[in-house]
């Protein structure tokens, strides 16, 4: 709730002034998984998120409330409590999901005994990650850095002590460099028109995304230019994406600059 850029965005309402919030959609589709998932909504114990916790008790949807920045923390804690053997990972401000991939990486984690899986090929917003329950609670005994607890599945993703595995989905169009996650109000107006095409086009996940491509293909232009914060290794990793937005807003002799200081 207590977003910076959009205020309040998991509670706002998809579409835009006549839907159901953004986190109810979320819930509703993952009751769909044909794995009979239990669903833990973990926030802040900050006052920004009273009004969420509220939703959540009036709506019957299990809430969990820790630290704010250790988010880390607040996944292993549901973990103990629930001894889930298994932790599905995703984002309040992520709306769309496909259910289908969904399973689909959960069948693969399994299967293969992984410690982690994620899908790749989804638009920015749209991939899953999975992580088994007992490597989430090891996390406790790793030399864990601040990052590491603010973004959950970093230590394992950028250390080579766990089994990893990838379910990759291929579509007719790429559609990986598609933003659908919500950070700003354009992303927001995005998914607001994606959601209104719902009866229309009776798709849902991948499908409407195709739909929407193929009648409404001008949507995806308006948060296009949006940037997407990240976490970085090291400060030429910084400077390498640095060098990336210039050039993309034609500051060309400051681009030219930077990639000099980095050689």
């Amino acid at each position: 709730m207590g977003s910076s850029r959009l205020p309040g965005k998991v509670l706002l309402s998809l579409p835009v002034s006549h839907g159901k919030p953004m986190i109810q959609w979320i819930v509703d589709q993952i009751q769909k998984s044909s794995h009979n998932p239990k669903i833990v909504l973990a926030t802040s114990d900050q006052p920004a998120d009273d009004k969420l916790a509220a939703y959540c008790k009036n709506k019957n949807i299990n809430c969990f409330r820790g630290d704010e920045d250790d988010v880390l923390s607040r996944y292993i804690s549901v973990t103990k409590k629930h001894g889930f053997d298994t932790v599905v990972r995703l984002t309040g401000d992520n709306p769309l999901l496909d259910m289908d991939v969904l399973d689909q990486t959960v069948n693969l984690h399994k299967k293969k005994k992984n410690d982690y899986t994620s899908s790749e090929g989804m638009p920015l917003g749209m991939n899953i990650e999975v992580v088994s329950g007992h490597n989430l609670l090891d996390l406790e005994n790793q030399p864990l850095t601040g990052p590491d607890r603010e973004h959950v599945t970093r230590y394992i993703r950028r250390t080579d002590d766990y089994k990893k595995g990838i379910f990759t989905v291929r579509h007719r169009k790429p559609l990986d460099k598609l933003r659908l996650t919500v950070d700003y109000p354009s992303d927001y107006a995005v998914l607001s028109i994606l959601f209104s095409l719902y009866k229309e086009s009776n798709r849902t996940g991948i499908g409407l995304i195709e739909y929407a491509l193929e009648h409404y293909p001008w949507v995806f232009e308006i948060n296009r230019e949006n940037i997407q914060r990240k976490q970085f290794g090291s400060e030429f990793e910084e400077i390498k994406e640095a060098v990336k937005l210039l050039k993309r807003a034609e500051l060309n002799n400051a681009a030219k600059l930077l990639e000099e200081y980095e050689t």
